[in-house]
């Protein structure tokens, strides 16, 4: 491969338009959220919905690998949620070195006001995309960070 070759496959690859796509869908939620007067951040959205959606009372350590953030991004998201009283850590019984997160009622009742908002966002991203294609896309992406992750 030549010098060109090798700068048109690095200028021309999968991963800067999901860089470039993901840094504009978080940027639009954290307006959205703005826009209505939410204090919270895309990141503390994502926590929140694992939460509302999948298990509320994860431990720590699992909400860490299904939201992909490492323990030292997971405990300053956790402190900010505390701090919003959205969230409680609460000791494992089962574990005492480790903690479960709960949500607070304030964090349960949150999800009412941020779902119709996180999905105005995605129905705006996925606008004049047939099902197929967002289906053939995600299918595509799961292939790329099965082949890349840790």
């Amino acid at each position: 491969m030549t010098k060109t070759d090798i700068s048109a496959k690095l200028r021309i690859n999968i991963g800067h338009a999901v860089t470039k796509t993901n840094t504009a869908y978080r940027l639009r939620l954290l307006n959205v959220f703005m826009r209505a007067g939410l204090d919270i951040t895309p990141d503390m959205y994502f926590i929140l919905r694992y939460l509302w959606s999948e298990q509320d009372g994860s431990r720590q350590q699992e909400l860490a690998d299904k939201t992909g953030k490492d323990k030292a991004s997971l405990t300053k998201l956790l402190d900010n949620l505390e701090k919003r009283q959205l969230v409680k850590r609460v000791p494992d019984e089962q574990d005492k070195r480790g903690k479960r997160i709960w949500l607070t009622s304030t964090g349960k009742k949150l999800k009412e006001k941020v779902y119709p908002l996180a999905l105005s966002v995605v129905e705006m991203a996925e606008k004049g995309i047939s099902k197929h294609d967002l289906q053939h896309a995600q299918t595509v992406l799961e292939h790329i960070y099965n082949n890349i992750r840790r």
